[in-house]
């Protein structure tokens, strides 16, 4: 007789909880709200460290969608706060253009992985594409446009933050309560079985 595996915890727990935290602070200093103190710690534990954690627990769990998705953005929140305090020190300071660069890195880095989260439900995809759309605003804003439009940016990023937190509480009641109380809506297309994907890695 076989002995059952133990059943582990979804990383995606914290990851989805790093993500809300850091982003819900950032946009809040964004649009004038607080100031970057906050931006700097948060970002740096919850944004960085937890969302990096997340992503290197999905790799033990054979998941590649969060293994990449939460370490890209768990080291996107790593060099945040290394901006804050270049810029409050006076040295490697990231502004302006290089600034806008880094943001539009991530903003197609986003659209990218929308395309393989819309094979899951309707609320990731759309959370990926809130992230696409405001950090695309920001850097427009970041390469000399108007502040109005990083503020839309702030609004579009404040709601993937309440899209995630909607994924958070999903997952949580799924995975304490033993069933789905919350619907995130259908997949928008069919994939490949696991067993033709990895044939085509070979």
């Amino acid at each position: 007789m076989t002995e059952r595996a133990p059943r582990l915890a979804d990383p995606g727990l914290i990851g989805l909880l790093g993500f809300v935290i850091a982003t819900l602070t950032a946009q809040l200093e964004h649009l004038g709200l607080q100031n970057e103190s906050p931006v700097f710690w948060v970002g740096a534990v919850f944004g960085g460290v937890v969302q990096v954690t997340a992503g290197m627990l999905s790799y033990f769990a054979g998941d590649d969608f969060h293994f990449i998705v939460y370490n890209a953005f768990g080291w996107y929140w790593i060099c945040m706060p290394g901006f804050l305090l270049g810029g409050e020190l006076g040295f490697f300071e990231v502004e302006g253009p290089a600034r806008g660069v880094f943001t539009l890195m991530f903003s197609i880095l986003a659209l990218v992985f929308a395309l393989s989260a819309a094979s899951r439900n309707t609320v990731l995809p759309v959370t990926l594409l809130a992230v696409t759309a405001g950090l695309g605003l920001q850097t427009v804003t970041a390469f000399g446009g108007p502040p109005a439009v990083g503020a839309a940016g702030s609004v579009a990023l404040l709601l993937a933050s309440a899209l995630a937190a909607y994924m958070l509480l999903e997952k949580f009641y799924a995975r304490t309560l033993g069933r789905s109380i919350l619907p995130l809506g259908p997949a928008w297309f069919r994939v490949a079985s696991p067993v033709s994907i990895q044939a085509h890695t070979v």
